[in-house]
């Protein structure tokens, strides 16, 4: 009789141990499954993230082509029709009564204003010529056209040691700081335009601001769908390029500040 109790507690240990060892295996079986199903979707999200990199580069570097191709244009096809205008009206001043001179100057002198505007955007448009003078130049001169119009009172500031980072990161950087400047001119409505860069080797910071009537930013971005507007969503993209940190804020009313910060730039030379 206690052989018969003992086999069948026995009988129930090694069951007992058995069951458990079944649902000790299923559950690490279904913990390495999730695991590996995580780290495959984890993946997919990796190379999709990659994918629209690589995407969006290519698209930067067909636009940058592009704006060198209308750089050139400018520079080769408008700026020779300009100086054939000025040639044209030189050559008839003498020969215009006295009366009407005035107006033949005048238009002599906007023919040389145009010809001055068409080789700044020429030059802001051409990578080889941002890339030569570097983003700092090429900044100022972008807020210096903008002084030039007598619509903004425009203030530059500089903090740190100056120095270039990679080229392809100031060509990308550059073109963000054109499309903040664009939507100032096409939106903002304001009168004042500061720029503040501090040259940091833990930290390069750019702030951007205006006096402008401002937007409210989420607004904006939820949106951009609706209004097929993607400014603001391509700003984020170009920062992330260069693992840059994009920070607007605004409100109707109270103007515009846009926070460009790249930590640990790779620093390539510094300006004396």
């Amino acid at each position: 009789m206690e052989t018969s109790i003992l086999t069948t507690s026995l009988t129930l240990v090694i069951s007992t141990l058995v069951v458990l060892g079944l649902c000790t295996s299923v559950v690490y079986f279904l913990f390495l499954y999730q695991k590996k199903k995580f780290r495959h979707q984890q993946e997919i999200l990796e190379m999709r993230e990659a994918f629209n990199q690589v995407l969006l580069q290519s698209r930067l570097a067909i636009q940058e082509q592009t704006l060198d191709h209308i750089s050139k244009e400018l520079h080769a096809n408008f700026s020779h029709l300009v100086s054939l205008i000025n040639i044209n009206l030189q050559e008839i001043l003498p020969q215009t009564p006295v009366d009407q001179r005035e107006n033949i100057i005048e238009t002599k002198s906007l023919a040389k204003q145009l010809m001055s505007e068409l080789k700044a955007l020429s030059a802001n448009l051409n990578t080889d010529h941002i890339i030569h003078i570097g983003f700092v130049k090429a900044l100022e001169n972008e807020l210096n056209r903008l002084a030039k119009t007598k619509k903004y009172e425009v203030v530059i500031t500089k903090a740190g040691e100056e120095y270039r980072i990679l080229p392809e990161h100031e060509i990308i950087l550059f073109r963000l700081c054109q499309e903040v400047l664009n939507n100032i001119v096409k939106y903002a409505k304001a009168s004042e335009v500061t720029a503040s860069i501090n040259f940091s080797r833990d930290e390069f910071a750019l702030v951007l601001a205006d006096n402008g009537t401002g937007f409210n930013v989420q607004d904006a971005l939820d949106n951009s769908g609706e209004k097929q507007s993607t400014g603001l969503l391509n700003m984020n993209k170009r920062a992330s390029l260069i693992n840059a940190e994009l920070l607007i804020t605004s409100r109707n009313g109270t103007g515009t500040m846009v926070i460009i910060k790249i930590p640990q730039p790779q620093i390539l030379k510094s300006i004396q």
